[in-house]
C-alpha cells in the first residue's frame, strides 16, 4: 500500500479533479538504487544536490528478478509492488481480441498524442478497439467512471485505462478483474492488483531534475515554485520528489508559488506577474512539467537573467536553448508518449497471451537530458521557440526490459507496433 502520507493525500484526487480541473500529464524520472527498502526509510545521499536513495516499496522483494537497471528505476516509488493477479492468467482466445479504451479529454497535448498512438497499436495488431472514450472535460470524473461501466458491458477481452482518479479507479479494475477482463492503467498508476500499471516514475523523476537546478546554485538560494494543477497525482508525486530534494538542501527556500496549470501561456503569464513585484528574481525555478520554455520567456521578457530551470517534460525549444548555451545549466526529461502508448499495447496483448506478468507495477525510469548529452538529442534546425514535447528515440523500455517483466515472455508480441 501507499505510506501514510500519500493515501491520505491520493484520497482527495476526485474531490480535487471536481473542484480545480486537470489535465493529464506523464511523469518521468531517472536511476536509483538496486536495494529495495521501505520508500518511508531516511534518505542516504551525500548532502544537497544528490539523488535521495529512497528504493522500492517493495516488502516481499518481487523486484529481485528483474535487471538493476530497470529495477533503479523504483527508487522512491511509493505505490506498493504487488504480485499481479493475472500472474497465471491467460484468455480463453488465441485470436480476435477486442479492447475498450477510456481514456482522458486530451487538453495536453502529450495525452492526445498518446491516446491517438494507442488505438493505432491495437488496430496494427488487430485487435478490434470496441470503445474508445473520453469525457470533453478532465474534471468529469463521475463521466469517466459511467464510460468504465459502458465499456466494460460490452465485454472486451481487454480495458486500457487512464484514470482521472485513481481511488475511485481501484474499485473499477476489481469489478473488471471478477468479469475476467485485465486493465491496462496508462499514465496514472493504480495500488491494486487487478491492474497492471505502466507508468513513469514521477517521483524520482522530480528527485533527479531537482538534485540537478539545486546543485547548479550550490546548494543556496531561492526557488520559484510553478506548480501544475493541485491535487492531481503527477502534482503529488512531483512535489513529494522536489521536497524529497530539498530535505538535503538547508540552505535553499522557497521563495514563491505560483500555478501555471501545466499550461505554458498561463505559466508565462503568472511568472511574469511575480517578477514583476519581485524584481530581484530567484536563483533557480523547479516546475511541474511542459512550462520550461515558457518560465524562460518570462524571465526574459521581464528583463532578468534566466535562472536553472528544472525542464520536466522538456521542449524541444527549450532543449534547443540549454544546446545554444552551453553554460547554462540545464536539467530536464524527455516523455515520449508514442513509444510509451506503443509499449502498453504491446504488454496488453502479452497478458492476454498467457505471458504472466510478474508484478501489478511496470515502471520506467525516462531518459534525463542535461549538459552532458543534449548534444544527442537536439537537431540544429530546432528553435528556441518551439513547444514541441522533447522526444528521443530508443529510450523508453525496450522490448527485452518489457520481457523481464514476464513469466513466460515469448507469448504474446515481443515487439511494440
Amino acid at each position: 500500500m501507499l505510506k501514510p502520507a500519500r493515501t491520505a493525500r491520493l484520497g482527495t484526487v476526485a474531490t480535487a479533479l471536481v473542484t480545480i480541473g486537470a489535465l493529464g500529464l506523464a511523469g518521468c524520472s531517472p536511476a536509483a538504487s538496486d536495494t529495495p527498502s521501505d520508500s518511508a526509510s531516511t534518505p542516504a545521499a551525500d548532502g544537497c544536490g544528490s539523488i535521495p536513495q529512497l528504493g522500492a516499496n517493495d516488502p516481499n522483494g518481487l523486484l529481485d528478478s528483474l535487471s538493476p537497471e530497470l529495477k533503479d528505476g523504483y527508487n522512491a516509488y511509493d505505490i506498493e509492488i504487488q504480485e499481479s493477479a493475472w500472474a497465471d492468467w491467460k484468455s480463453e482466445k488465441t485470436e480476435g481480441f477486442t479492447a475498450a479504451i477510456v481514456g482522458q479529454a486530451p487538453a495536453a497535448p502529450y495525452i492526445a498524442t498518446y491516446q491517438a498512438q494507442l488505438l493505432e497499436s491495437l488496430e496494427a495488431q488487430d485487435v478490434e478497439v470496441v470503445a474508445n472514450l473520453a469525457p470533453n472535460d478532465p474534471t468529469d470524473v463521475p463521466g469517466q467512471i459511467q464510460m468504465f461501466n459502458q465499456a466494460l458491458s460490452l465485454k472486451p477481452d481487454i480495458i486500457f485505462l487512464n484514470p482521472a482518479a485513481p481511488e475511485a479507479a481501484v474499485d473499477l479494475v476489481a469489478q473488471a478483474h471478477d468479469a475476467g477482463v485485465p486493465v491496462i492503467s496508462t499514465v496514472v498508476p493504480l495500488d491494486s492488483p487487478y491492474a497492471i500499471s505502466v507508468a513513469n516514475n514521477s517521483n524520482l523523476q522530480a528527485m533527479e531534475t531537482a538534485a540537478g537546478v539545486l546543485g547548479a546554485i550550490g546548494g543556496k538560494g531561492t526557488v520559484l515554485q510553478v506548480d501544475g494543477v493541485p491535487g492531481i497525482p503527477p502534482q503529488l508525486f512531483w512535489e513529494d520528489g522536489i521536497a524529497n530534494a530539498l530535505e538535503l538542501c538547508p540552505d535553499v527556500t522557497i521563495a514563491g508559488q505560483v500555478q501555471g496549470f501545466f499550461q505554458p501561456p498561463a505559466a508565462q503569464q503568472a511568472v511574469v506577474q511575480y517578477l514583476a513585484t519581485n524584481p530581484a528574481g530567484v536563483d533557480a525555478v523547479f516546475q511541474a512539467g511542459s512550462m520550461g520554455w515558457a518560465i524562460r520567456d518570462a524571465f526574459t521578457q521581464a528583463g532578468l537573467p534566466v535562472p536553472p530551470i528544472q525542464d520536466i517534460n522538456a521542449s524541444q525549444g527549450m532543449a534547443a536553448y540549454a544546446a545554444a548555451n552551453p553554460d547554462y545549466p540545464y536539467y530536464g526529461t524527455a516523455t515520449p508518449p508514442i513509444p510509451a502508448a506503443k509499449a502498453a499495447a504491446q504488454i496488453g496483448l502479452k497478458v492476454l497471451a498467457g505471458a504472466g506478468p510478474k508484478v501489478n507495477q511496470i515502471v520506467w525510469a525516462p531518459y534525463v537530458v542535461d549538459q552532458d548529452n543534449i548534444g544527442d538529442v537536439v537537431d540544429p534546425s530546432w528553435s528556441e521557440s518551439d513547444g514541441t514535447d522533447l522526444t528521443v528515440d530508443g529510450v523508453y523500455l525496450t522490448d527485452d526490459q518489457i520481457a523481464e517483466f514476464f513469466t513466460n515472455p515469448d507469448l504474446g508480441p515481443k515487439t511494440a507496433e
